[in-house]
């Protein structure tokens, strides 16, 4: 579990939400850094957020963690909201994914504080997205 919330955190903010769906170490460090936490304790929480639906105990700093991450990955618009198109044509999203990204933020763009939006964001994708395994074709494999 943890190393698929690290995949997606990796992925969501290098989604700090740039372009590709790992976030930089660089930008990880600076984000972690300005937050105040650690890559194990921000995991956690967001492995908390997803378990059990609130935000309520999830400490402000690792709400900022993810805002920071999307800052950096410029992939917010001109309102520190995600931007959708940028973030489909950069993730290269699944037509199912990206219908869970706009329902996500059309459900989400409500949230005024900009740190809440983007965990409340991040959690959504995490909780909604559809993943896709493929098979291999690689020679000798059957």
């Amino acid at each position: 579990m943890l190393s698929y919330i690290k995949i997606i955190i990796t992925l969501t903010f290098l989604m700090a939400f740039g372009h590709s769906l790992l976030v930089p170490m660089e930008v990880e460090d600076k984000c972690l850094t300005e937050n105040n936490t650690t890559r194990m304790d921000l995991y956690a929480k967001i492995d908390q957020a997803k378990t059990e639906g609130h935000f309520e105990n999830i400490e402000m700093k690792y709400m900022c963690y993810v805002h920071c991450a999307a800052a950096e990955l410029e992939i917010l618009d001109a309102n520190e909201q995600l931007d959708i198109e940028v973030f489909k044509t950069m993730e290269h999203l699944m037509e199912e994914n990206a219908a869970v990204i706009e329902e996500c933020h059309r459900v989400i763009s409500l949230v005024e504080d900009k740190c809440a939006y983007a965990f409340q964001m991040l959690v959504c994708y995490i909780k909604s997205y559809r993943r896709v395994d493929y098979i291999s074709i690689a020679p000798g494999k059957q």
